[in-house]
């Protein structure tokens, strides 16, 4: 596999190189997609995996609605066709 980097960010894998924290280019690359991996991981909710564990979720949702903790559905709404529309506009702009 082959990958173009910026100027910018070939500079920065060099000066990792030449840290001797890591020998060469690809161990650079693969430790920022990692990273990349691991942050992706972390943001992402995590499913319940029995229906117990689904029952509480649903449980201490209702529990925060019941609290006023709920958000405006409407403003959900937008927020989310604002965040469809922007990615729809970067994927249409990625060569």
């Amino acid at each position: 596999m082959n990958i173009s980097l910026t100027p910018e960010l070939e500079k920065f894998v060099a000066k990792e190189v030449e840290s001797g924290l890591y020998q060469t280019a690809s161990e650079v690359v693969r430790a920022g997609l990692r990273r990349l991996k691991e942050d992706q991981t972390a943001r992402l909710p995590q499913t319940p995996r029995t229906l117990a564990e689904l029952e509480a979720h649903l449980e201490q949702s209702l529990d925060r609605l019941d609290r006023g903790e709920g958000e405006d559905g409407e403003a959900a709404f937008r927020r989310l066709n604002k965040r469809i529309k922007a990615a729809q506009a970067h994927a249409k702009v990625r060569p």
